[in-house]
């Protein structure tokens, strides 16, 4: 069974609940697919969130199926799920991080460890590629209350 058929037998509650903290890399690359902005809440001076429908808890961008419009270029929150990291810098090149989860579905079915190597996987590329991509997300998730009520799962350390 796929991530998809997983997310629609559950209803996509994740793409009902708190709105997904945006980087401003995320929202370059919606904008470069999606005209407007009435998708984006800005939630603290230069913090934003994917905003929700009008007169609705969905995700602005879930269909009347469940599906994600933009899955393809989807915010870094939304790729980590169902993780949420704490991230500290440690030295140059070595990142403490701190694995919080949120039990899904997908949990179930996928599994914890196979989704925390696909999630792990974009991290390293973001500490490789810019390491305050991941500070940045860690400041809107905490302004938008992402981390509320997520478990701790694991801790690590990573060198890049």
């Amino acid at each position: 069974m796929n991530t998809t058929d997983i997310c629609i037998r559950c209803g996509s509650k994740c793409c009902r609940s708190t709105p997904p903290a945006l980087t401003k890399d995320d929202i370059i690359q919606i904008e470069k697919h999606i005209q407007g902005t009435d998708w984006l809440m800005e939630i603290k001076e230069g913090e934003f969130v994917v905003a929700k429908k009008p007169n609705s808890n969905d995700c602005f961008f879930l269909n009347e199926k469940g599906l994600c419009l933009i899955y393809e270029f989807r915010p870094i929150d939304c790729k980590l799920f169902p993780f949420f990291v704490k991230i500290r810098k440690l030295t140059a090149a070595k990142f403490s991080i701190e694995w919080r989860t949120w039990f899904c579905p997908l949990t179930n079915q996928i599994g914890l460890e196979e989704l925390y190597m696909e999630a792990r996987k974009t991290i390293i590329e973001l500490l490789n590629h810019d390491p305050t991509i991941l500070f940045e997300y860690q400041k809107v998730l905490y302004s938008s209350g992402g981390y509320k009520r997520k478990h701790f799962w694991r801790k690590e350390v990573i060198t890049i």
